[in-house]
C-alpha cells in the first residue's frame, strides 16, 4: 500500500492508529510528503495526519524534538528560501502546521518537552522564513495551495501564545509583519486579515507598551511612495486593508484598546 493510500485509510477511520504500526517510523514518511506537489496529498492527507499524530500524543518526546528541528532547518521551513514560482514552497509553507503543533502541544503537557532555548530557535527560524520568504503565490494551477504568507501569519500567530518569547521577540514580530505588508506586491486580502491576526494574538501577551505599539503604527508611514503608481497603490491597498482589519480584531477585544487615540492608526485605514 502506497503512502496516499495509508493516509486516506487513515482518515476513513477516524485517525485511530493501528496498533501494530509505530508513529515515530510513520511520521518521517509521511513528512516527505508536505513537500509534495499533489495537493490532495500533501493539504488534505499529510498535513491533517502529521498534525493529529502530534496534537494525540502519539509520538515521543524524543521524536517531539527531532522533528522540530527537522522542521525548522532547510530540509523544511527554510528550504529554498528566497526563490520565487519555485516547488520548494510547498515544502516550507506546509510545514509551518506541524511545527506549530509540536509548540501547541509541548504548551499543553504537564512537563514541558521543549526548552526556552528550543523555542528561541524556531523563532528565529520563523523570522527568517517570514522576513526571506519571496514566493507570494497564493493558489497554483495544478499543485494547489502555496501560500507561504499567509501561512507564516497563522504560524507567527501561534509562536507569540510561547511564553518563553519576551518583549523583544514580539517587537521583532510585530516589525517582520510590518515589512511583509509594506511591499509593492498586493497581498491576497485573506493573506492580509491573517497578518492581522497575528498582531492582534502578539498584543493579547500583553508585553507590548501603548508606545510601542502607537511607534509601530506610525512607522508604516515612513514607507515613501516610489513614484511608480501601481507599486505605490499596491503599497497602499495592503497598508488599508490590514488597517481596517487590525481594527475590528482589537475592537472586539477591548472596545477601549489604546491604538485608536493614534491618528496614524486613522490615517492608515
Amino acid at each position: 500500500m502506497d503512502l496516499k493510500q495509508k493516509l486516506i485509510e487513515f482518515v476513513k477511520n477516524d485517525y485511530i492508529f493501528p496498533n501494530d504500526m509505530d508513529a515515530n517510523v510513520f511520521v518521517d514518511e509521511v513528512k516527505e510528503a508536505l513537500k509534495s506537489t499533489d495537493g490532495n496529498l500533501r493539504d488534505r492527507l499529510a498535513l491533517n495526519v502529521i498534525c493529529k499524530l502530534i496534537e494525540d500524543g502519539k509520538l515521543s518526546d524524543d521524536k517531539c524534538c527531532q522533528l522540530l528541528q527537522e522542521l525548522i532547518s532547510d530540509k523544511y521551513l527554510l528550504c529554498g528560501l528566497g526563490e520565487e514560482c519555485d516547488d520548494s514552497v510547498f515544502g516550507r509553507s506546509f510545514s509551518t502546521y506541524p511545527i506549530s503543533a509540536i509548540l501547541a502541544y509541548n504548551r499543553q503537557v504537564e512537563r514541558r518537552i521543549l526548552t526556552d532555548e528550543d523555542i528561541k530557535n524556531v523563532f528565529t527560524a520563523a523570522i527568517k522564513y517570514v522576513q526571506e520568504e519571496k514566493d507570494l503565490r497564493g493558489f497554483v494551477d495544478d499543485k494547489g495551495w502555496a501560500d507561504s504568507i499567509g501561512h507564516g501569519a497563522d504560524f507567527l500567530a501561534s509562536l507569540a501564545e510561547d511564553p518563553a518569547l519576551s518583549n523583544k521577540e514580539l517587537n521583532i514580530m510585530l516589525d517582520a509583519i510590518k515589512d511583509k505588508i509594506c511591499i509593492n506586491h498586493a497581498c491576497h486580502g485573506a493573506t492580509v486579515f491573517r497578518l492581522s491576526a497575528a498582531v492582534s494574538e502578539i498584543l493579547k501577551r500583553e508585553l507590548i507598551s501603548e508606545k510601542e505599539f502607537s511607534d509601530w503604527v506610525a512607522s508604516f508611514l515612513k514607507y515613501e511612495n516610489s513614484g511608480d503608481y501601481m507599486k505605490d497603490m499596491r503599497l497602499a491597498y495592503n497598508r488599508s486593508e490590514f488597517f481596517v482589519g487590525l481594527s475590528g480584531r482589537l475592537k472586539e477585544q477591548s472596545p477601549d484598546f489604546y491604538p485608536y487615540a493614534s491618528n496614524a492608526f486613522f490615517e492608515l485605514i
